[in-house]
């Protein structure tokens, strides 16, 4: 065990100091996004809402790769993902408005209310969507689903309920 933690902790340096002796920048992680045209630089919103789709990306990636979905299943997940997706877009974009700099306390009050309510609205689209998939899944894989796809959205709680009264 501390061999492997030696060596891991060795290559570490090595490469880093590989790097800092390169006049060559390092290469861009995936997570960064090209600058926009211009090469100016993105703002904070871009880069919050790249690095959501990006996280939601691979949680439905996972989530997919988990449920090892068959041929037939694969048009009922299209439906979800396309929700799911939608779902995040909106949270994010709400999420910014409440939190903009040039809102009154009352204003971000409403705001927050109406990220609220169309929270709740996605989540009834997501659950709708699912019904098809879930249906098609055996009782192991319908609980996986349930596992997984609470992740996927901030309702946790409702979204298992409502998942569970599919049944």
């Amino acid at each position: 065990m501390k061999h492997a933690l030696f060596a891991t902790l060795a290559l570490a340096v090595l490469s880093a100091s590989a790097f800092a002796q390169t006049d060559q920048p390092p290469p861009a992680q995936s997570d960064q996004k090209p600058a926009a045209q211009g090469d100016q630089p993105l703002t904070h919103d871009e880069k919050v809402q790249h690095w959501a789709e990006a996280a939601l990306d691979n949680q439905l990636k996972n989530m997919k790769a988990g449920l090892g979905l068959k041929a037939d299943q694969e048009a009922d997940w299209t439906s979800f993902e396309t929700a799911v997706r939608d779902g995040g877009k909106a949270r994010v974009l709400a999420l910014q408005k409440e939190q903009s700099s040039n809102l009154s306390p009352m204003d971000r009050n409403l705001a927050k209310a109406d990220r609220i309510g169309q929270s709740q609205a996605s989540l009834a689209k997501i659950v709708e969507a699912a019904r098809p998939l879930y249906a098609s899944l055996d009782n192991a894989h319908k609980q996986k689903f349930i596992t997984l796809g609470r992740t996927l959205v901030p309702e946790r709680g409702q979204f298992v309920k409502a998942m569970r009264h599919l049944h």
